[in-house]
């Protein structure tokens, strides 16, 4: 079984102060969505602060979303939706270098919300299209390979744990904790 990975959510784990104001970070986007140049083709914000447990604050490109995100447990969280190329291993990688490389910028960001940080040792991994991907031990057989290969070069081989979903009603996908 191939599947043509595009889909591809990872949620880096962050601590946030009770009192976290949401503010910041939508002048950060809205700035940051005016860059037309960047490979995630932003082209509009919504803000969901109001929403409990919701996608807090996300920037929507033609390729790629980014949140902070306080759905299951708060983090950031970048959504691949289109444009990756190569092995499913490479797709995988190709997205965990973007939610990387985001979080680096976001966090650098001046106004970026004093007590935030982010915990690189844990993140989830989901892949968000349940034709292409459904939660089931077919696409277990066949992706998790990949998965554990990428997890290997991103911490180093036996450095990580990964836990599956376990709702079969939810999107294929993994917790991973990392030393």
């Amino acid at each position: 079984m191939t599947h043509d990975l595009q889909r591809i959510q990872i949620k880096m784990a962050v601590v946030v102060p009770p009192d976290l104001g949401l503010d910041p970070l939508v002048g950060i986007f809205a700035r940051w969505r005016q860059d037309k140049e960047h490979p995630a083709e932003w082209v509009d914000l919504a803000d969901y602060a109001h929403v409990p447990q919701g996608p807090g604050i996300v920037l929507i490109g033609k390729r790629g979303n980014l949140s902070l995100d306080f759905s299951g447990f708060p983090g950031i969280l970048y959504a691949a939706k289109k444009g990756l190329g190569g092995t499913p291993v490479e797709r995988i990688l190709s997205a965990l270098r973007s939610c990387l490389e985001l979080c680096h910028r976001l966090t650098a960001e001046p106004e970026f919300p004093a007590g935030v940080e982010v915990q690189t040792g844990t993140l989830s991994i989901a892949f968000n299209d349940r034709l292409e991907t459904p939660n089931d031990a077919a696409t277990d057989q066949a992706l998790r390979p990949a998965i554990q290969q990428a997890f290997d070069l991103l911490y180093g081989k036996d450095a990580w744990q990964m836990f599956p979903q376990s709702d079969p009603g939810e999107c294929y996908g993994f917790t991973v904790k990392a030393a």
